[in-house]
C-alpha cells in the first residue's frame, strides 16, 4: 500500500506472456483513477470506486514491462493500492479467446461498429446495443456445418428473418434498418447438427 507521502499506490513490473488480473482498492476518497500502461502503449485508464469492494480487471499481456498506478480523488485524505497475478478464471480466458478471434475474422475495425462474438453446440442468443438507423449487418460462422441466424429488435420486431448461413469462412452481409426507439438487438443462432460453432458478428454504421 501507499505511503503518507505518496498516497498514490503504483506497481512497475516484467511480465512474462499470458493473462493476468489487476487488482486495485481505495480507501478514504471517493474514488481513484487506475491507470494501466503496458510497455509503450497508450494508458487504458478507468475508475475505481472507493466504496466498493476490490475492483479486478482480466488483462491478457504479449510480455515485457507494465506500469499499474491508482491515484485517489483530491478533496479526502485517501489512500489506493494495486497488484497483479495470474488469472485463474477459465472463462475469462476464453471469452478473450472469443474476441481476438472475431477481430481478426472481421475487420478493418470500423468507428462507431457494434460487434459481438459467441460459441455454442445448441442455440444461443447475443444481445448488444445498437441505435436506430441504417446498418451493413457483416456475420460468419466456423464450425463443420451451417447455422441458422435470426435478429430481432428488443422490442420483438423482426430485423432478419431466419437464414441459413453456410459455416465456410465467408462474410454474410447484408442491409438492416432499425427502427425509431430501437436500442438493442438480439442475434440467434442455431448450429446445425449440435456441433460446436464460433459466431463473429457486428452492425456498421454508413461510412
Amino acid at each position: 500500500m501507499p505511503t503518507e507521502a505518496e498516497p498514490a499506490g503504483k506497481l512497475a513490473t516484467v511480465l512474462a506472456p499470458g493473462d493476468y488480473v489487476v487488482r486495485a482498492a481505495c480507501a478514504g476518497g471517493y474514488f481513484a483513477k487506475l491507470t494501466i500502461v503496458e510497455g509503450d502503449g497508450l494508458p487504458l485508464s478507468t475508475d475505481v470506486d472507493c466504496d466498493a469492494t476490490t475492483f479486478q480487471r482480466f488483462l491478457r499481456h504479449a510480455g515485457g514491462p507494465i506500469t499499474i498506478s491508482a491515484i485517489p480523488s483530491t478533496g479526502r485524505p485517501a489512500a489506493a493500492g494495486v497488484a497483479v497475478g495470474p488469472n485463474t478464471d477459465p472463462l475469462a480466458s476464453a471469452q478473450e479467446d472469443m474476441a481476438e478471434w472475431s477481430s481478426t475474422r472481421l475487420k478493418p475495425a470500423v468507428p462507431g461498429e457494434q460487434a459481438g462474438s459467441a460459441a455454442s453446440n445448441s442455440p444461443t442468443s447475443f444481445g448488444m446495443s445498437a441505435k436506430p438507423g441504417t446498418y451493413e449487418l457483416q456475420f460468419l460462422c466456423e464450425g463443420p456445418s451451417g447455422t441458422e441466424l435470426s435478429v430481432a429488435s428488443w422490442s420483438g420486431a423482426e430485423v432478419v428473418a431466419p437464414v441459413q448461413v453456410h459455416c465456410n469462412g465467408n462474410v454474410f452481409k447484408r442491409t438492416v434498418q432499425l427502427e425509431a426507439g430501437t436500442d438493442r438487438v438480439d442475434f440467434t443462432m442455431k448450429p446445425g447438427d449440435g456441433a460446436e460453432t464460433r459466431y463473429a458478428f457486428r452492425l456498421v454504421p454508413p461510412r
